[in-house]
Parts: C-alpha cells; structure tokens; sequence
C-alpha cells in the first residue's frame, strides 16, 4: 500500500509540474500588458485616438475640394471600416479583426519611413528647383536691376533655416513611425491574446482531467479511505 501511494504522488507530481510548464509557455508566447496597461485597453484608446484624427481631417480638411478628393474619401472610408473592425474585435473577442488594422499599421510605418528617408536625401545630396525669367526688354530690365535694394537676409542664413526644417522634418517622421511601431505591437498582442483564450476555450481536457483523483471506499476497511488514480 505505501508503494501504491508513492507511485500516486510520483504520477500526480509529474503531471502538476507538465501542467505547470504549458501554463508558463502560453503565458510567455504573447504579453498581456504594455506601460501597465492591459494592450485590450491601449487597442481601444489607440482606436480612439485614430477615430479622432480622422473625423478632424474629415471636418478641417481642405482636401475635400482638391482633385484627389475621390481617393482620399475611399481612403478614409476603409480607415472607418478598419477601426470599426477592432472595436467589434476587442468587444466580441474576435481575434482574426485585428488583422486588417495591423496591416494598415504596417503600411503608415512603411510611409513614414518613406517621407524619413526622402527627407533625409534632400538633406544629404540637396534639391533644386528651376526658375524661368523671361526679359521683354534688355535695356529696362538693365534699368531695374540697378534700382533694387540689396537683400536683407543672406542665402547663407536662408539655407541654414531651410536645413534646419529638414531636420525636424526628418525627426517628427521617424518619431511618427517608431509610435506607430509601437502601436502596431500593441494591436499584435491584443491578436495573440484572443487567440490563445479561444485556442484554451477549445482545446480538449488536459492530462491531469483524465488523472483526476477519486476517492473510493473499500468494503474490506470500512474505517479507511483510499485513493486511487482511474486511469
């Protein structure tokens, strides 16, 4: 009898610590919080704050009346679907919505790394632009010119300020995309997190359900309980 209840807490002890070591691995296969905050949460106030930029381009803009008008109201169409699409995924636990706003992410990272590395070459190797004088008369174009008065900005400071706007041109891009990186982790680990608790909802019983203990009553020993695995 004691060799069967060695046998018993040797096959329970393995099959906790088994147990044990999944537990952990799920846990270390996405995180479930970002800055202390729960990443469902932070999905939603990123949503928000899309939502808002949004309906501010969409009140304030001026694009409304350009030539590109048609794009742009399809392109924000789409953005209202894909936000919209993440509201309904975080609140009904659909982990496959998040998809589409994770590769709308994925694209803004892709622009602003784009206008960074733009930025950057006309910084670097410089731009130029072309201006066409056109003279009607020689001799009182001659006249004018001696009548201007002398600039009273230099080029020298003209192109500093101009090299400077570069600069923090080039930063805010590269800003912009590392937070939109960032957010785009965040939108993962929301994707992750519903995944794994629909994966654990539907997943079949574990070892330790099928080795549950049970407690039987031997008719030969009335005053002694005894347990055993089912196996």
């Amino acid at each position: 009898m004691d060799s069967f209840k060695r046998l018993q807490s040797k096959v329970f002890t393995s099959v906790t610590s088994l147990r044990k070591t999944d537990e952990s691995a799920d846990e270390q296969a996405y995180n479930t919080k970002r800055c202390f905050i729960h990443v469902n949460h932070l999905s939603i106030a990123i949503a928000v704050v899309e939502l808002s930029i949004l309906i501010y381009q969409l009140v304030n803009g001026s694009w409304g009346n350009s030539e590109h008008s048609t794009v742009f109201t399809i392109a924000a169409l789409l953005f209202l679907v894909v936000i919209g699409l993440l509201f309904v995924a975080i609140f009904y636990e659909i982990g496959n919505l998040l998809i589409p706003h994770i590769l709308m992410q994925i694209l803004l990272v892709l622009c602003f790394l784009g206008l960074t590395f733009a930025t950057l070459y006309a910084l670097f190797h410089g731009a130029t632009f072309q201006l066409l004088v056109v003279v009607t008369n020689p001799q009182i174009a001659a006249d004018s010119m001696t009548l201007l008065p002398a600039p009273m900005i230099s080029t020298n400071v003209v192109s500093g300020f101009l090299v400077g706007l570069l600069v923090i041109f080039a930063v805010v891009y590269l800003l912009i995309a590392v937070l939109n990186t960032w957010c785009m982790y965040v939108v993962i680990d929301s994707y992750q997190l519903l995944k794994g608790q629909k994966s654990s909802q539907t997943r079949a019983p574990s070892v330790e359900e099928y080795c549950a203990p049970k407690t039987i009553q031997l008719s030969l020993y009335p005053n002694q309980i005894v347990q055993a695995t089912d196996f």
